[in-house]
């Protein structure tokens, strides 16, 4: 398992123990240039997660859907399980 594989599983049981709704976006044509890797809503809020290791480093794509994501109000999170414990309780 690489290591942004296991921050992947590590967020998706975190999120299973909070109880929140998630799903795993697929990249593909015909869906959105950058989307995350996983969509999340936690107690009414919706939150966007794009998983990197320290490594890591957005596409400018990602850099654009995150910049128009919080343009209208959403949650972005970068990085692995440490940022997302940070930003979700």
């Amino acid at each position: 398992m690489t290591e942004e594989t296991m921050e992947k599983v590590a967020i998706k049981e975190y999120l299973s123990y909070l109880g929140a709704f998630r799903y795993h976006n697929l990249a593909g044509m015909g869906v959105y240039p950058g989307i995350p890797d996983i969509t999340c809503v936690h107690k009414g809020i919706v939150y966007q997660i794009e998983v990197k290791t320290k490594k890591g480093k957005q596409s400018d794509n990602q850099k654009i859907f995150q910049d128009d994501w919080e343009a209208h109000g959403g949650i972005y999170i970068l990085g692995g399980i440490d940022e997302v414990m940070e930003m979700i309780k």
